[in-house]
């Protein structure tokens, strides 16, 4: 996964993800001051090490992508605040258009696992929007719009032709996070959810930029 990424990009995605192991393990003691400060530093770091990527195209689509997915961590650390949920969906969902934009040109054909995998990610996405359904009410459309392009942002991740597999495995991660999120809110709040959540997420984060930073 590493063999192509620069001694630079890989020094910085290390320390993104020292911060994000550090960040789940303070989770014990949330909420307290500073945490949205603290949850932002993986995407911070990620995005210094994009800004190493030679690739122009890439590295602006994926410094936009970090950009607004550290946009809403800080949104959803910050519970107390009216538009928390809200501003934190729409600014993942800024994030994921943006990781569109930049897999979309790398796409070729689906093949073995990834062929596989692609239809039954959709159907579990909407077997999943069913069943949030009776709980959204006006958070439908919202929810609804989100999940078509996290499911579009992974397909593409599947589809990608990079060296390794870990922005494809990153992608089908990100889903399985959020699926957890709305287990959680929607559904039945279940033990451990915020740990499960957040090293689910920094592991989809990490393994997305991982796979595109390997690529010369």
């Amino acid at each position: 996964m590493f063999a192509g990424m620069p001694s630079e990009v890989r020094r910085l995605w290390s320390i993104a993800a020292g911060a994000a192991l550090a960040y789940g393990i303070s989770l014990r003691d949330a909420p307290y001051p500073d945490q949205a400060i603290a949850k932002v530093l993986m995407c911070g770091f990620l995005a210094l090490a994009a800004v190493h990527h030679a690739e122009r195209r890439e590295r602006f689509w994926l410094c936009a992508a970090l950009a607004a997915s550290g946009v809403g961590d800080a949104l959803l650390a910050l519970q107390d605040l009216p538009i928390s949920f809200v501003g934190g969906l729409g600014a993942f969902l800024v994030a994921h258009l943006a990781y569109c934009a930049l897999l979309a040109p790398l796409r070729g054909r689906t093949a073995g696992w990834r062929r596989v995998t692609l239809p039954l990610m959709w159907a579990a996405a909407a077997a999943m929007y069913a069943a949030f359904f009776p709980q959204l009410h006006e958070l439908a459309a919202p929810v609804g719009a989100y999940m078509l392009v996290l499911c579009l942002m992974a397909s593409l991740a599947l589809a990608a032709q990079l060296p390794s597999a870990a922005t494809a495995l990153g992608g089908l991660v990100f889903v399985a996070s959020d699926a957890m999120i709305g287990i959680d809110r929607f559904l039945e709040p279940f033990s451990g959810s915020t740990f499960a959540i957040w090293f689910a997420y920094a592991a989809a984060q990490l393994l997305i930029t991982a796979g595109v930073l390997s690529r010369h």
